[in-house]
C-alpha cells in the first residue's frame, strides 16, 4: 500500500476552508483516515463516542425565564416588607402614632356641674420617651372643681420618662359652663423627645362634651304690644340653674332703635345689669322702664342675654349662657291723651312743694270710626298730694279711689266720639307743704281709656289702653345768713357799737338746712363791699374761697342729706367812714345757694339778704349796736 502524502494542515482547518469555499463540494463519503503513524500524539477525543446531534427546544427555555421571573419579583416584595417594617417598627425608630391616648368621661352634661375625666396614656414605641408632657385647654368661663370662684383655663402635667410599653393615668376634674345643646370641644396636646435627638414630638387630640341645660337662665315679661311715645316695662328674672355659686354674673341687654331707658332697679352700664355672685339655685328680678318710639305696626325686638364677665373691671360678657328675645309691635292709641301740670307737658316736670296746681288733660279719637261711651279716668297717688285740695272743674272726683273721671256724664261729646275728635278736661289740686311728706315726694298720674267700636268683623268690641306719668317734687332749701361779734365761731374785737375810722371785725355765718330730698354740690356765694376786708378766717363745714378782684367770697359746703344741716363762717373786718355814721353799713351783699337735687334732676336754688353790721343775734344786743358812731 502507497502511503498518502502527509498533509500539513490539521483537519479542523481543512473544515474550515470547506465551510467557506463556495466551490467546494460536499462528498457524501469520507476518504478513509491515513494510519496513524507511530508517532503520532493520539487526539484526546480519539475513541470517544460521538453524541447524536439533538435539535434545541425553545419551550423548554421559556418556561424557565417565567419561573426566574416570578422568584426574583417574589424576592422584590419580601425585601420591601422587610425594609417597610424595620423603618416602622424596628431598631429604635420613633412615631406618634405609637402614642395611644384614651379619655374617659361623660360625653353629656349640665351647664355647671363638675366633669371628672380620666386620661390613659400608653407609650407604644420600641424606645423609652423622654419630657412627656399633657396639655388640656379648657372653654372660656371654665372654673376649678376645687375652687368654684378660680378661673380655670388648663391642665398641664409633666410626666417625665415613660418606658416602652408603659401606661399612665390622670385624672382631671373642671366645672365647665356654656349655652343648652352648645358643644365644648377641649383639645389635647401630648408632647415628648426621645435620648440623643432635640427634635419634639407632639401628638394631638380633642374630646366633646355637649350641654344639656345651661348654669343661667333669664325669663322675660312684658306687653307684646304698646304705644309709640308710652312707657313699656319689662320685668327679667334671672335664675342660677348651678349646684355652685357663680360669681360676676351680668344681665346685658340688646335694645332695638327707639327705645330709652327711662328708669331700672338695678344700676345700667352701657345696657348691661351687674347682678354679681348667685348663690345655686337663687333668683334675682330686674325691671326695665323706657319709652319706645316709632311707626305704628313696627315689629321692635329685644335681647336680653346672661353670663358671667370677663373680669371685676371688664364687665362684659365672656360667656353667654342665654339669650332671651322679646318682640314688640306698636301701635296707634284709639284714643290719643296727654297731661300737662301748670302747661309743661314734658315727661320730666317738676313741682313745687305746698303750691297749687293746675292739670289739663286732652283727648282725641285716633280711629277711623267712632268710639262710643268713652270714658277718660285719671288716677292720682303719691305722698305730696293734699287730697283735699282735688277739684274737678269739668269732670268728676271719685275719692274713694281718688280717680278724676270724664264721661258723657261731664261732656255729652264723650258719649259718641267721632274719628279726630278730640276733648279737654281740668282739675286742680295743691301740693303738701316741705316737712309733711317724706324724701323723693312724686305724683303720678295714671291715665286709663275705655270705650266702644266696632271691629272688623262689624261686631262691637271694648278697648282699653292706660298711660302713666310721674311727677317729681323738687327739694326746698332754707337758707339764712347773719353776723356776730360776741358769741360768734371766730373771735372778734373792735368797738361796738362801731366807731367812724376805727377797725371792727366780725363773723359772717351762713346756715343751710334741706327740708327735702338729697342735694349734691351745694354753695353758696356773696360779693363783699369795697370798704370790707377779707380776713381769711373760716369756721364750720366745707371750704371758702376768696376772689380779691371781684370781692367775691364763695363757700363749697358739698353734698347735704335730706333732713340735714350745715353751717360756715367766715370774717371780714369794717373801717366805718364817718360819712356812715348814725346807719348800718352792710359787711356782705345777697348771698345765694345752689344746689343739684338728686331725686327731682333740677338745679334748687335759695337767697339771703345782706348782712349788716346789726348783730342781733348777739346775747345782749339792742339796735344801737349797729349803729356807726
Amino acid at each position: 500500500m502507497s502511503q498518502r502524502p502527509e498533509d500539513d494542515s490539521g483537519s479542523l482547518e481543512r473544515a474550515r476552508k470547506r465551510l467557506y469555499n463556495p466551490a467546494t463540494t460536499i462528498h457524501a463519503s469520507r476518504s478513509a483516515l491515513a494510519a496513524p503513524s507511530k508517532y503520532a500524539v493520539p487526539h484526546a477525543w480519539e475513541g470517544a463516542p460521538i453524541p447524536e446531534a439533538s435539535t434545541p427546544r425553545g419551550g423548554r427555555h421559556v418556561h424557565f425565564a417565567g419561573i426566574f421571573f416570578v422568584t426574583a419579583f417574589l424576592f422584590f416584595l419580601v425585601s420591601l416588607a422587610g425594609v417597610g417594617y424595620f423603618f416602622y417598627y424596628g431598631g429604635n425608630s420613633v412615631s406618634v402614632d405609637q402614642i395611644a391616648i384614651d379619655i374617659q368621661g361623660p360625653t353629656t352634661i349640665a351647664g355647671g356641674d363638675i366633669v371628672p375625666l380620666s386620661i390613659i396614656i400608653t407609650n407604644k414605641n420600641p424606645v423609652a420617651i423622654e419630657h412627656a408632657a399633657i396639655e388640656i385647654d379648657f372653654p372660656n368661663g371654665t372654673r376649678s372643681a376645687a375652687d368654684a370662684l378660680s378661673d380655670y383655663p388648663r391642665y398641664t402635667e409633666d410626666l417625665g420618662t415613660l418606658a416602652s410599653g408603659a401606661s399612665v393615668t390622670r385624672s382631671v376634674k373642671a366645672m365647665l359652663f356654656g349655652a343648652a345643646g352648645q358643644s365644648l370641644v377641649l383639645p389635647v396636646s401630648f408632647s415628648y423627645s426621645t435620648t440623643g435627638s432635640n427634635a419634639v414630638f407632639v401628638k394631638k387630640f380633642s374630646y366633646t362634651l355637649t350641654l344639656s341645660s345651661t348654669p343661667l337662665s333669664v325669663a322675660v315679661d312684658a306687653l307684646t304690644e304698646t304705644v309709640s311715645g308710652k312707657p313699656i316695662t319689662f320685668t327679667l328674672s334671672v335664675r342660677s340653674n348651678t349646684t355652685v355659686p357663680l360669681s360676676g354674673v351680668i344681665l346685658s341687654g340688646a335694645f332695638p332703635f327707639g327705645f330709652s331707658v327711662s328708669t331700672s332697679s338695678l344700676p345700667m352700664t352701657n345696657s348691661s345689669f351687674l347682678i354679681g355672685t348667685m348663690a345655686p339655685g337663687a333668683s334675682k328680678t330686674v325691671t326695665l322702664t323706657g319709652v319706645l318710639s316709632g311707626q305704628d305696626k313696627e315689629r321692635r325686638v329685644f335681647r336680653f342675654s346672661v353670663g358671667t364677665a370677663k373680669t371685676a373691671k371688664d364687665q362684659t360678657l365672656a360667656v353667654t349662657y342665654m339669650t332671651q328675645e322679646a318682640a314688640v309691635v306698636l301701635t296707634a292709641p284709639f284714643i290719643n291723651t296727654s297731661i300737662s301740670i301748670n302747661g309743661d307737658t314734658r315727661d320730666n316736670a317738676v313741682v313745687s312743694p305746698g303750691s297749687h296746681q293746675s292739670v289739663t288733660v286732652s283727648y282725641a279719637n285716633t280711629l277711623p270710626t267712632n268710639i262710643t261711651n268713652a270714658v277718660v279716668a285719671i288716677t292720682i297717688s303719691g305722698t305730696a298730694v293734699d287730697y283735699e285740695s282735688i277739684n274737678a272743674a269739668s269732670g268728676f272726683y271719685r275719692s274713694s279711689d281718688r280717680t278724676v273721671i270724664f264721661s258723657r256724664d261731664t261732656d255729652s261729646a264723650l258719649g259718641t266720639l267721632a274719628p279726630g275728635a278730640h276733648g279737654i278736661g281740668a282739675f286742680s289740686f295743691s301740693t303738701l307743704p316741705t316737712g309733711a311728706f317724706v324724701s323723693s315726694p312724686a305724683i303720678t298720674f295714671t291715665i286709663s281709656v275705655s270705650g266702644t267700636r266696632v271691629g272688623q268683623t262689624n261686631v262691637p268690641e271694648q278697648v282699653h289702653a292706660s298711660v302713666t306719668k310721674t311727677v317729681k317734687v323738687a327739694t326746698v332749701v332754707d337758707f339764712s345768713a347773719f353776723s356776730l361779734h360776741k358769741a360768734g365761731p371766730l373771735s372778734t374785737n373792735g368797738p361796738i357799737p362801731p366807731r367812724a375810722d376805727t377797725p371792727t371785725t366780725y363773723a359772717i355765718v351762713w346756715n343751710v338746712q334741706n327740708r327735702g330730698s338729697a342735694v349734691a354740690g351745694g354753695t353758696v356765694s356773696a360779693t363783699l363791699p369795697d370798704y370790707v376786708s377779707y380776713t381769711g378766717e373760716t369756721s364750720g363745714m366745707g371750704s371758702f374761697s376768696y376772689n380779691p378782684e371781684t370781692h367775691t367770697v364763695t363757700w363749697t359746703a358739698g353734698n347735704i342729706a335730706q333732713g340735714a344741716s350745715v353751717q360756715g363762717a367766715f370774717k371780714v373786718s369794717i373801717t366805718p367812714s364817718t360819712s356812715q355814721k348814725g346807719t348800718s353799713p352792710a359787711l356782705v351783699r345777697d348771698a345765694s345757694f345752689s344746689a343739684y337735687d338728686r331725686f327731682a334732676g333740677i338745679q334748687v336754688s335759695a337767697d339771703a339778704e345782706p348782712v349788716t353790721t346789726e348783730t342781733s343775734r348777739d346775747p345782749g344786743y339792742v339796735s344801737s349796736f349797729g349803729t356807726v358812731q
